[in-house]
């Protein structure tokens, strides 16, 4: 099950790994938050379709005076599939330089499964964790992890992709996995033609990366991926393909609120 639930995860995770914006492209004024956008994905095997990924951001809210997005990511895996049966949703606050202040996941540690606060202290440069058995409260774990001001999970590594994906430039930054550190290489591409998805009648002009991750996450997740992104101010997620320990995995966007699909012809 754990196995399944970071395949569909990490598909988006990996096409967003940097840090801070540089300049951003003229052409479409930038990436721009939208407070009630919401995004739904299949997530494909061959012809086998393993589950269902939604994006959504809910509100804004204060945290350490700085204004935050709280963002959720649903994970639900598809009913027909006899060996999964998952239901997660994963929860990040993001300010406006992309930096995570708040994290919430579920977490897996010797067959027991945790609520995990990982907490972003950058006064102190420190992650502050504390995990909570969801089956037994009273059994809890409390630690702190240095943090490298390039230090990202997966949620806000989306959208700061988003938000320079119309470069061209190539970097390689620090990523985490369930507390795991290592190194991700992403090459932001800029334009790159034209891409059909099953969820629209019309091609679409895209932005373009990819890049390879250095790191092994759960599920085997490493080696080379690819991301596809609308090429107008909101920079859609389109399209992702990874190689995983099943095989090539594609994720597609196939339901949304707040697009327009404004570059549709």
């Amino acid at each position: 099950m754990n196995k399944i639930k970071f395949t569909a995860a990490l598909i988006f995770i990996i096409p967003a790994l940097c840090f801070y914006p540089t300049s951003l492209s003229a052409d479409d004024g930038g990436f721009k938050w939208q407070v009630g956008e919401e995004l739904s994905y299949k997530v494909e095997w061959t012809f086998v379709r393993l589950g269902t990924v939604k994006l959504q951001v809910c509100d804004t809210l204060t945290i350490n005076n700085k204004l935050v997005y709280h963002v959720k990511l649903f994970l639900d895996s598809n009913p027909l599939i006899f060996f999964v049966n998952m239901h997660s949703v994963f929860e990040s606050y993001i300010d406006e330089q992309f930096r995570v202040h708040l994290f919430y996941a579920d977490e897996k540690v010797d067959d027991i499964t945790y609520k995990t606060e990982y907490r972003f202290d950058y006064a102190d440069s420190l992650i502050y964790v504390n995990m909570t058995n969801i089956d037994d409260p009273a059994q809890t774990i409390s630690k702190k992890i240095p943090l490298d001001k390039k230090l990202f999970e997966g949620i806000s590594l989306i959208y700061y992709s988003r938000a320079n994906v119309s470069e061209a430039k190539s970097e390689t930054v620090k990523a985490f996995f369930e507390s795991k550190k290592g190194d991700v290489e992403i090459n932001f591409k800029g334009g790159n033609g034209k891409i059909e998805i099953d969820a629209l009648e019309s091609e679409l002009d895209t932005y373009y990366l990819d890049g390879t991750l250095l790191v092994t996450g759960i599920a085997g997740v490493t080696g080379p991926y690819k991301g596809w992104f609308a090429a107008d101010n909101k920079r859609i997620p389109l399209k992702a393909e990874m190689k995983v320990f099943i095989g090539n995995v594609v994720i597609e966007l196939e339901e949304w609120k707040k697009w327009e699909a404004e570059l549709i012809k």
